[in-house]
């Protein structure tokens, strides 16, 4: 399989076809059982620091604490990709803008909508303006005007910056529309 720059990449099946699976051992959660494999062109065995540094990733599940506010996740993000500290702000605020999210960044999460706080789970997962995006059924339990939002913003980042974009997802309509 080999995934071009720029190209957004659907991984399709039921429940238990390995989706999952094969997303963590493509951004190093899960070593591999056999075979090889490069995302952004580092070995995810030899080079997962690498690998990592290159890829951003919005997990299945809520990964945004909701006792913080928009922004506090986001420089907390900033902060594990290891941005600059002059560059954080900008970063921050760049994001919040790009999302959608300025408004509400000082909010607390608690108090976002799902769409929300995928929106702010694709900012965190960009801050550092990575190579490849990882998306882990990203519209799961989303309503359609949500999974609308969520679909422009990543058709943006593709866009702005070139991103490959690697996806799961059930909706065979969102996967041919993407």
């Amino acid at each position: 399989l080999m995934v071009a720059s720029g190209e957004i990449f659907g991984l399709l099946g039921p429940n238990g076809a390995g989706k999952t699976t094969t997303i963590k051992m493509l951004i190093t959660l899960l070593p591999p059982t056999s075979g090889t494999a490069t995302v952004a062109g580092a070995d995810i065995v030899r080079e997962p620091g690498l690998v990592r540094r290159r890829i951003g990733h919005v997990p299945q599940l809520v990964s945004a604490d909701g006792a913080l506010t928009g922004r506090e996740n986001l420089r907390l993000s900033a902060r594990l990709y290891h941005l600059h500290a002059a560059d954080r702000e900008g970063a921050i605020e760049e994001g919040l803008a790009f999302m959608g999210l300025a408004d509400v960044g000082d909010r607390m999460v608690r108090t976002y909508s799902g769409g929300m706080i995928r929106r702010l789970e694709l900012a965190q997962a960009m801050l550092h303006h990575p190579t490849v995006l990882v998306l882990d059924e990203p519209t799961v339990g989303l309503d359609p005007i949500a999974r609308g939002a969520v679909w422009e913003r990543v058709q943006g980042l593709r866009e702005r910056d070139g991103t490959t974009i690697l996806l799961t997802t059930h909706y065979m309509d969102e996967a041919d529309e993407m």
